[in-house]
């Protein structure tokens, strides 16, 4: 069952939790997925999303909540080792293993609760302008 809201069911979410875990188990550094509290950004994204995609996408999330949390992990495998499979099986499992590891990478990665993950990984997007022009130099000979 799929719905055209912009915002998760509670199977919706609990399989975005279970997919996250599996995806982004976390370790002694990182937290998991689901200690990140990425899931609770995904409304923030649908939005944009094409119907087809994010339709696809309620579904899947949907069949991940109702599933046992071993038959998601293998799902998730399944679609990891899409290149094994026979066409037109790979296809399929091809765009779920895109869906599973965009939506589960962006949400992570974001660190939109600010819970360090960028800190750890050393990411940090600022902008400093004034590196910036030092770089260029004053005169024409020193650029």
């Amino acid at each position: 069952m799929t719905q055209q809201t912009n915002t998760l069911t509670p199977a919706q979410a609990r399989g975005l939790l279970r997919l996250g875990d599996i995806v982004v188990p976390g370790d002694h550094l990182l937290p998991s997925f689901s200690q990140a509290v990425a899931a609770s950004e995904a409304d923030r994204m649908l939005p944009y999303m094409s119907d087809a995609d994010r339709s696809s996408l309620l579904l899947l999330l949907d069949v991940c909540g109702r599933l046992p949390r071993s038959a998601v992990r293998a799902l998730v495998a399944a679609a990891a080792g899409w290149r094994r499979t026979p066409e037109p099986a790979a296809a399929a499992l091809r765009m779920a293993h895109i869906g599973i590891k965009g939506v589960v990478h962006s949400l992570y990665w974001s660190d939109l609760h600010r819970l360090g993950i960028h800190e750890v990984i050393g990411y940090d997007a600022r902008i400093d302008e004034a590196a910036y022009e030092r770089s260029l130099g004053t005169t024409e000979e020193e650029r």
